[in-house]
């Protein structure tokens, strides 16, 4: 048994992530204490206690344990290979800044295809059913943002998300699918086509689940904290005010990113799948936590951070894709000013 690994290099991590009682956090912790997985091994029990969580302690001094470990983690590497998907390390350079930032960012993401270097990244979410509204906003906002060099994240979901890859792909630009499932597959498998679209465009699927696991409900949560989480700011394009998409709002302002929602007129804002955006917009936090039942720690942010304007930069016409474009980029350069109020207004049809 050769425990000569790099910690932080992904078999070091894949292996540790095998070892009963060590998840992600505790990942994280031990490779910024130990240099080589043999250290971990070879620790003595006070330095264990300040970095492994009791319920891996006698794990990692079983020699059988880290062999079983150890094997689980070259078959992924393995298997990585035969799926033509890296497995990238938190600690390689080429690992989404963004995403790298985050205390709970997963220890190694599958990738297939290309990331591009850089901060450049924005998500587009909405609803799986969107209206006229949805779709055109999604097509003329996507357009604006490729046109400035923006690589869009998506989920490959049906609805906005499909419609937000296809409007990146049709201006010729960089696109991301985050998926909920292991990478050796395609969820949903309708847009089995797009994915390879997107592949072969030069983008790429990225997915923090191991080769195997399911798009259950769980995991697609998770996904959506990927989405927001290596992405500049979130533009929620159309979602009602019950939704997979507030899963990645939540996200966004937990993560401190911008996030954006394009404001319906007229007999637009009174379709339900509207109803989301619409309070995004343009009622204050206080308001919106009533709407979203929030409580804890998301229900204290919307009511503090939030008391007294809206959670998202509403674009209530096409003169406010410059404002986005301006918050974008000063966000992407290090600005971390935001306006303090947003006085959007309605009309945007």
């Amino acid at each position: 048994m050769n425990l000569d690994i790099v910690a932080w290099h992904p078999l070091g991590l894949l292996t540790l992530m095998q070892i009963k009682g060590i998840g992600p956090h505790a990942t994280d912790r031990i490779v910024r204490q130990f240099q080589t997985l043999r250290e971990v091994f070879e620790a003595s029990g006070k330095v264990l206690e300040r970095t492994v969580p009791a319920a891996a302690r006698a794990a990692v001094k079983s020699p059988a344990e880290w062999q079983r470990a150890l094997d689980s983690a070259r078959r992924t590497l393995d298997d990585a290979e035969t799926y033509g998907v890296t497995v990238l390390s938190a600690f390689e350079a080429s690992y989404p800044e963004w995403l790298r930032e985050l205390p709970d960012r997963p220890p190694v993401l599958y990738v297939k295809g290309r990331l591009r270097p850089g901060r450049r990244y924005v998500a587009t979410i909405g609803t799986r059913e969107p209206s006229r509204f949805g779709e055109e906003v999604t097509q003329r906002i996507v357009s604006v943002l490729a046109s400035k060099q923006w690589s869009i994240v998506s989920g490959l979901a049906l609805g906005v998300d499909a419609l937000s890859h296809r409007a990146a792909l049709d201006a010729q630009a960089h696109t991301v699918a985050v998926l909920a499932n292991g990478l050796e597959t395609v969820y949903p498998k309708k847009n089995s086509h797009l994915a390879q679209e997107i592949l072969e465009s030069g983008g790429a699927l990225i997915s923090e689940q191991p080769f195997g696991a399911p798009a259950i409900p769980r995991n697609l949560v998770q996904r959506d904290r990927i989405q927001s989480g290596m992405s500049a700011g979130t533009v929620v394009m159309q979602t009602d005010i019950v939704g997979g998409s507030m899963h990645t709002v939540r996200f966004t302002l937990r993560q401190h990113r911008l996030l954006f929602a394009p404001v319906p007129g007229g007999e637009h804002a009174k379709e339900p799948k509207s109803q989301g955006t619409l309070a995004l917009a343009t009622v204050d936090g206080r308001e919106l936590s009533k709407k979203l039942r929030a409580d804890g720690d998301y229900l204290a942010m919307l009511t503090t951070v939030f008391a007294r304007r809206p959670v998202a930069h509403g674009l209530a016409s096409r003169d406010d894709y410059q404002k986005l474009l301006e918050l974008l980029d000063a966000k992407a350069n290090g600005s971390t000013s935001e306006p303090t109020a947003n006085n959007a207004q309605l009309g945007l049809f």
